[in-house]
């Protein structure tokens, strides 16, 4: 399921020049490619999930919110290259703290194989942004991304983002252990509010801290 969940949020652009902070929220449609049991639970796990992403220039937060009350946060420096990760569950709130060299993510592997089409012609509007269609496609994935140019945010150093998809995804969709999931940009910012309180490595009060690197 983890594997599920994480698989998109290491493909995104990187641009040369990058919005300072800001807040992008992505809604999470999920539907299931067969009848299977393991299947229709993911299924039932991703829908009505949503994503949402603060980031300043060396700072990030990753929110990821699924059905059954599971949420999944990670708090990202840069410059202390630190994260805290927080799991609120209904088994309980664990804490756990680590570097950003070690955070587990889904390695897409992009190579000669890999095969990248750009449909400037196919064009459609996510919050008031133009956006064109792009395919990736290999031996193991298929994801269609609507990208735009009119967006900048590089969150390549938290392992958020790559360089392979021209401009900015807002909307992607891909199939995954039999779920075939839709990420679309519901809502972005370039502000935020209390942005000490949002990147505090601090562990909230009601957590369990179940590992550290300290």
């Amino acid at each position: 399921m983890k594997k599920t969940a994480l698989l998109f949020l290491f493909l995104f652009p990187i641009f040369s020049v990058a919005q300072k902070e800001g807040y992008l929220q992505y809604s999470i449609s999920a539907n299931a490619l067969d009848t299977s049991l393991e299947v229709r639970q993911k299924v039932g796990l991703m829908r009505n999930s949503s994503l949402k992403i603060y980031f300043a220039e060396r700072f990030a937060r990753v929110e990821f919110k699924m059905a059954g009350g599971y949420n999944i946060t990670t708090i990202l420096d840069k410059t202390l290259n630190k994260s805290l990760n927080l799991m609120d569950s209904p088994m309980g709130r664990f804490a756990k703290r680590s570097t950003s060299d070690e955070l587990q993510t889904v390695p897409i592997q992009i190579d000669s194989a890999s095969k990248i089409e750009v449909f400037k012609d196919d064009k459609k509007t996510i919050l008031d942004f133009e956006c064109f269609k792009v395919v990736l496609t290999n031996a193991d994935f298929k994801i269609q991304y609507w990208c735009t140019n009119e967006i900048d945010i590089d969150l390549s150093d938290y392992k958020l983002t790559n360089d392979f998809i021209p401009g900015f995804p807002l909307e992607f969709s891909a199939v995954s252990e039999g779920v075939q999931l839709r990420y679309r940009a519901s809502n972005i910012i370039f502000s935020l509010k209390d942005p000490s309180e949002l990147f505090s490595l601090e562990v909230p009060v009601g957590y369990t801290v179940v590992a550290s690197d300290e």
